[in-house]
């Protein structure tokens, strides 16, 4: 576990500006007097990190022969509401057992220096790895992906901890630590409160947690919930990718009032647009703009992976409308042109519900909208006859110019029953007048040039076309 600085989050507030020259060293001082010391069953062999209020070291437990690390607050600032500090952590951790929150596993005392009663420590799982604060003290950025993963193991423990009846209150790099394996646990919940005390506002002067990171509501003192804990989570990761905070400046009381009154910048054009527009509503400053829980975080990142958002091309596509127009034949040829209707219904509500129409499950492609969620009734039968708007267009110019009687007869001269009919009515309508049939196929061509394989229906109704890959998760 390498736990620094303001990582150990004894009394992070913002208006600590940390230990003076002379603190530092006394503290260090004090750390270093206890290495070799035994507290209850454990023995402290080395120091992994030092902040203004206490240290947290590696040690060895005697009764199970395991490595852990060891968090204590130095005893001279062992004062009662620091010591109710770590005992509310302690109990907030140890309500939670999900493999991305670090375990507490023994909370004892020691003789404080005092001399009145004990202080606290806690003994809890040793993480062999790092805190993603490390990455951005060597002026490492963390790549998309990389980033994207991290978040849903991260989003995982804080929904355990949301069913839990808890709202962490700190997420920031600095408490959040990776093994060599890559597993994100999160770590220090000393700022924790339960679901019913942080939806109280908080006492003047008395706002705590990292200016970098925290929301806009709890800045303000305001009531908080799960969603303070979502905007930290986008703060941190605007870091971690961009390798600057969200708002930064000279004191933590300007950085708090550039939070509150000004826009997230965006994210840069390397982040895809899938993970952009997510942190992007993690970091709306009206917490109502928010996703409503976790479960809809989780979806929304997995959403945003490289093999759901690998955009579905022009001949994929192709293939797609050929098998829907077979089918729609079909329909028609059995109960004539109630078969069209049969057809765009499927279309419809397929592409609302599930993304997908029959052709396009066939061969592993559906639709969502830009953010990746579902597209809707509504978006859905736009979609339609945004798609169709050219040949409907054409029919209507048909009807203008040379009466209603004309289009029936275009109509009559399709026959349902005839298989090699294989395009639906809006296209046939397009098909007799070939200067509308040449724009109607552009509309679709246009996927195969689009940078973002998308047609002009798509571009009209903010929807994408992509790839669904074999296994979908499951949260």
């Amino acid at each position: 576990m390498h736990t620094k600085g303001r990582g150990l989050g004894l009394a992070d507030t913002v208006a600590s500006d940390g230990p003076t020259t002379g603190e530092r060293v006394r503290q260090m001082d004090e750390a270093d007097a206890l290495l070799g010391k035994r507290l209850d069953h454990f023995v402290l062999e080395r120091p992994l990190g030092k902040g203004g209020m206490g240290a947290v070291y590696q040690a060895h437990d005697v009764s199970l022969d395991r490595p852990v690390a060891i968090k204590m607050i130095r005893g001279s600032l062992a004062a009662p509401a620091e010591q109710g500090r770590l005992l509310r952590e302690a109990r907030s951790q140890a309500r939670l057992n999900h493999p991305n929150v670090v375990h507490i596993h023994y909370i004892g005392g020691r003789p404080s220096d005092s001399g009145e009663g004990e202080a606290l420590f806690l003994a809890m799982e040793l993480v062999d790895g790092e805190t993603l604060d490390a990455r951005l003290e060597r002026g490492e950025k963390m790549k998309p992906e990389d980033a994207r993963k991290a978040m849903i193991q991260i989003a995982r423990g804080l929904r355990a901890a949301h069913k839990a009846g808890i709202i962490h209150r700190d997420i920031k790099p600095s408490n959040l630590l990776i093994d060599a394996d890559g597993t994100v646990k999160i770590a220090d919940f000393g700022l924790a409160r339960s679901i019913d005390a942080a939806g109280s506002k908080s006492l003047a002067g008395s706002v705590v947690g990292s200016p970098w990171y925290m929301a806009p509501e709890q800045a303000a003192g305001a009531a908080v919930d799960h969603r303070a804990d979502m905007y930290a989570l986008g703060a941190t990761f605007y870091h971690l990718l961009t390798g600057a905070p969200v708002f930064d400046g000279g004191s933590s009381m300007e950085i708090l009032a550039r939070r509150m009154t000004e826009d997230a910048p965006a994210l840069p054009a390397r982040v895809p647009v899938a993970l952009r527009r997510l942190l992007a509503r993690l970091l709306e400053r009206d917490a109502e703009a928010r996703y409503a829980d976790w479960s809809e975080v989780l979806e929304a990142l997995h959403a945003a992976s490289p093999e759901r958002t690998a955009r579905a091309g022009f001949w994929i596509r192709a293939a797609a409308v050929c098998i829907d127009t077979f089918i729609a034949a079909i329909w028609i040829a059995l109960i004539g042109w109630w078969g069209m209707v049969v057809h765009l219904v499927h279309v419809t509500l397929g592409h609302a519900w599930r993304g997908q129409t029959l052709a396009k499950y066939l061969v592993r492609i559906r639709v969502t909208r830009g953010d990746g969620k579902r597209v809707g009734v509504l978006r859905s039968l736009a979609r339609v006859f945004a798609s169709l708007w050219l040949p409907m267009l054409a029919g209507a110019l048909i009807m203008l110019s040379q009466g209603f009687g004309e289009l029936a007869d275009i109509i009559e001269q399709i026959k349902p029953h005839q298989m090699v009919e294989v395009q639906n009515l809006a296209i046939a309508i397009g098909l007799s007048h070939g200067f509308l049939s040449l724009l109607y196929a552009a509309g679709l061509i246009l996927a195969a040039f689009h940078p973002d394989k998308r047609a002009l229906h798509d571009l009209l109704c903010d929807t994408v076309v992509t790839y669904k890959p074999v296994d979908e998760p499951k949260e």
